[in-house]
């Protein structure tokens, strides 16, 4: 058969590359299939283990950045231009690594199936972070998996890490003498057709470096998908063996990769990533919220290269973000060759997976109004891990009263408790009256009444009835006691 193939240039543990990559290709098949590299190991194969994990250096707003990321989710063609670095280049049986010393040291691996992935994370947050304290190397950790061992001798490892190692040791010489060539990095990617007598995932896989670019594209290939982050097509890849004729990845357009203030509220762009998020001084100020909601969503592995825009395309009845970007009233600029477009994010999803978009449109933008002072705004995950879990029901709220105490904005919003992620309509019946006039029991039960969830392996659509209740009576328990 006949397919696209993609013509890479990088740099592999310290070495210039050049690979000819099969579309859609994920990292980890790459090191796998075409490198001999194994210490990268394939487990879930859906970004839940950490166990292909490694790490990528490239360049964002001047500086160079190392992230992990999970290698079975993400394209090979991504890392064009940047610096993939495996467990193979940090340090060997004579000379370990710091992070491998300290990990022998405190008997933190057993069959070491995990450790290269936990190494690996380990290095991308000291290579970033000088001294870290324990919530920020669990938040680091928190996206691998051991079966045998147990978390305590490898937290012990990291940190005594942190109060004794000198940073500069961390990130070797030969990978710090190689980040000039990223700033300098200019070769393009090269697409060219080639036969196969493999079947691959995908006929073709594009990577526009501009909207335009992007747009013409779409007008050439209308059944193509658009991949951004990637953390749901490629789980669906692999795990499903989905086909999918084309794709064209929008992750490399560096104008959707801002956020901005203006007098609308946040603009936060399509490609702009929940790691990016979590940086960003303007979601900090003005949308503390959302920062908050990043640090539950996924791992530190898959923010590094997963999208808000993406969760919201995706459309997900529990995607994690959309019950708070619902109640922050949050709006979509959608964009295409001829024409520009803002709907509500509240009319955006149609159906189950079926959203407002039209042919040949993406989003470009989310627009956050920014809350008034005072505002209670709050979310609520229930899920069976911290983080990197899947909702069984998801929900936020945001009110506001008056100078009298009177309620004059009352939004609530669900996700995993109906085919789309929706506001409540009877929320507003508490507009005008004080919070602590609320018959709480009496609203928990009458809002819970409006949904109807389905059972699955996360939850009993009673236990799910159960979970939407609590979650109301928290939050107006919350409002009741709230000093004005």
């Amino acid at each position: 058969m006949d397919y696209t193939y993609n013509r890479i240039s990088f740099f592999m543990n310290g070495k210039a590359v050049s690979a000819d990559l099969p579309p859609a290709i994920s990292t980890l098949d790459y090191l796998n299939k075409s490198c001999g590299l194994y210490g990268t190991k394939c487990s879930c194969n859906e970004g839940d283990c950490g166990a292909c994990t490694v790490v990528i250096a490239y360049v964002r707003e001047g500086a160079v950045m190392y992230e992990a990321i999970n290698s079975c989710l993400y394209p090979a063609a991504k890392l064009h231009g940047k610096h993939l670095l495996t467990i193979e280049a940090l340090g060997s049986p004579d000379q370990l690594h710091p992070i491998q010393e300290a990990m022998l040291r405190h008997h933190s691996t057993q069959c070491g199936y995990c450790s290269p992935g936990f190494v690996m994370s380990a290095f991308a947050l000291f290579a970033m972070k000088q001294k870290p304290d324990r919530e920020e190397i669990l938040a680091a950790l928190e996206g691998n998996l051991c079966r045998c061992t147990g978390y305590d001798s490898i937290l012990n490892a990291m940190e005594e890490l942190s109060r004794t190692q000198n940073p500069e040791t961390i990130v070797p010489t030969w990978a710090r003498a190689l980040e000039p060539e990223l700033f300098r990095f200019k070769t393009p990617v090269l697409c060219f057709n080639q036969q196969s007598s493999s079947l691959h995932s995908s006929g073709a896989y594009h990577l526009p470096s501009s909207l335009e670019e992007a747009f013409s594209l779409l007008e050439e290939h209308p059944e193509a998908r658009i991949i951004n982050g990637g953390t749901d097509i490629m789980v669906q890849v692999n795990i499903s063996r989905l086909k999918i004729p084309v794709l064209i990845d929008i992750s490399g357009i560096d104008s959707l990769r801002q956020i901005s203030l203006n007098k609308d509220g946040v603009r936060i762009g399509a490609a702009v990533t929940y790691s990016d998020l979590e940086r960003s001084g303007i979601v900090k100020t003005d949308l503390p919220w959302l920062l908050e909601l990043t640090k539950v969503l996924a791992s530190r592995q898959i923010r590094n290269f997963g999208t808000l825009s993406g969760n919201i395309a995706n459309a997900s009845p529990i995607g994690d973000s959309l019950p708070l970007l619902l109640v922050l009233n949050a709006s979509l600029i959608l964009s295409s060759k001829a024409s520009q477009r803002q709907i509500p994010l509240k009319d955006f999803f149609l159906s189950y997976k079926k959203t407002a978009l039209a042919a040949g449109e993406l989003i470009t933008e989310i627009v956050i109004p920014i809350p008034p002072q005072g505002a209670y705004i709050k979310f609520i995950k229930a899920a069976k891990r911290k983080a990197v879990d899947i909702s069984a029901i998801a929900s936020a709220i945001c009110l506001e009263t008056d100078p009298q105490g009177l309620i004059k904005t009352a939004r609530l919003a669900l996700g995993g408790a109906a085919e789309i992620p929706k506001l409540s309509s009877g929320f507003s019946s508490i507009l005008g009256i004080k919070p602590e006039d609320i018959n709480a029991e009496e609203l928990a039960n009458l809002l819970a009444s409006e949904f109807q969830p389905i059972s699955d392996v996360r939850g009993s659509a009673a236990y799910r009835q159960t979970l939407i209740k609590n979650q109301i009576l928290k939050y107006l328990d919350e409002v009741s006691r709230r000093q004005p």
